[in-house]
């Protein structure tokens, strides 16, 4: 339970990721147990976990990459697909942050279409996102709308 505690206090972490790292330390019996307490008193919990997450790293990834590390880290999909919902990962929500993400980050693309679709792929945004965000900006730039 004090390894449990420690581990928590450093950062949230998803059931799955906190199971396994008891499961390596006790008996899958102690670690069941530890894990139901702390559920019990509120101390982990998924869609809290997941929620804060999402908050944490919309300004930098897209929504395809922020749930993929979700799964990775044992958060069930529909907690992941809900955490999205509310975070605004959807629409023209990801599309403000993919623009803003590349407004913040020119001087890696250099505006060319290319650059900016592969950036924002690699940053977890979708495909159609990244290409519409990428004529977004060229036309912006055109524009002088932005830097």
């Amino acid at each position: 339970m004090q390894y449990a505690l420690r581990s928590l206090g450093r950062r949230m972490q998803s059931r799955a990721e906190l199971e396994r790292k008891l499961r390596a330390r006790t008996t899958p019996e102690v670690a069941r147990s530890v894990l139901e307490r702390l559920v019990e008193w509120g101390y982990l919990d998924d869609r809290a976990f997941a929620e804060a997450f999402v908050r944490s790293r919309r300004g930098r990834w897209g929504g395809l990459r922020i749930a993929a590390e979700l799964r990775r880290r044992g958060v069930d999909e529909r907690i992941v697909r809900e955490a999205l919902a509310e975070g605004g990962e959807e629409g023209e929500g990801e599309m403000a942050r993919a623009l803003a993400l590349l407004d913040k980050s020119a001087w890696r693309h250099k505006s060319e279409h290319a650059r900016m679709v592969r950036f924002l792929q690699a940053r977890g945004f979708a495909l159609a996102v990244a290409v519409e965000a990428a004529q977004r900006y060229q036309k912006l730039r055109k524009d002088g709308e932005t830097k």
